[in-house]
């Protein structure tokens, strides 16, 4: 590696490790998983979770599948640092992007007053960015191209080509015209 830096060596033996080491040993933790699959760290996996192509997920990730529960992930996925839990069934379309801190519940986790804990499925459609620390709830449908800003807690459906924001999240105006991105960030 004559003519690199030292910082750009590192890098380079970084993600030779990931692709070598850690991606392979995560790869027989899930139940399918595409091609061109990378991990760049520790991230934590349980039960029945299906991968598609062109998926990352970064260090601290979480893919948490309790019960009988089922985690899909699209093609041309981005996970940085997002926690996904499910008892029912969380599906994430194709191009998606989730922003660190990102939390993604079906279920409420326990219930209230001797009650069960309320369970719904969540489905996040294609073209989808979610902000940075936004948590999605048991039962939301996001539309297809549809964007959740910073920090919002988003707890009903979110109509197709729709940015939302806030606490609880609002729509904030829709995203018609706008340029979107495929999960790796490259331009459409």
């Amino acid at each position: 590696m004559k003519g690199f830096s030292l910082t750009e060596k590192i890098e380079a033996i970084e993600a030779m490790f990931h692709r070598r080491v850690l991606t392979p040993y995560y790869r027989m933790r899930f139940s399918v998983v595409g091609k061109r699959f990378l991990v760049t760290g520790r991230i934590r996996v349980r039960g029945k979770i299906s991968i598609g192509d062109d998926v990352i997920l970064t260090q601290g990730s979480a893919l948490l599948a309790w019960k009988g529960g089922v985690i899909k992930i699209g093609n041309n996925v981005f996970l940085n640092w997002t926690a996904v839990s499910s008892t029912v069934s969380v599906e994430i379309g194709n191009d998606v992007v989730i922003s660190a801190g990102a939390v993604i519940l079906d279920h409420d986790g326990y219930g209230l007053d001797g009650n069960p804990a309320i369970e719904r499925p969540v489905k996040i459609g294609n073209h989808v960015w979610i902000g940075e620390r936004a948590v999605i709830l048991k039962g939301v449908t996001l539309g297809d191209n549809s964007v959740v800003g910073a920090a919002s807690v988003v707890t009903h459906d979110v109509e197709p080509n729709t940015i939302v924001a806030g606490n609880p999240a609002r729509k904030i105006r829709n995203t018609t015209g706008y340029t979107t991105c495929n999960g790796l960030g490259e331009v459409q």
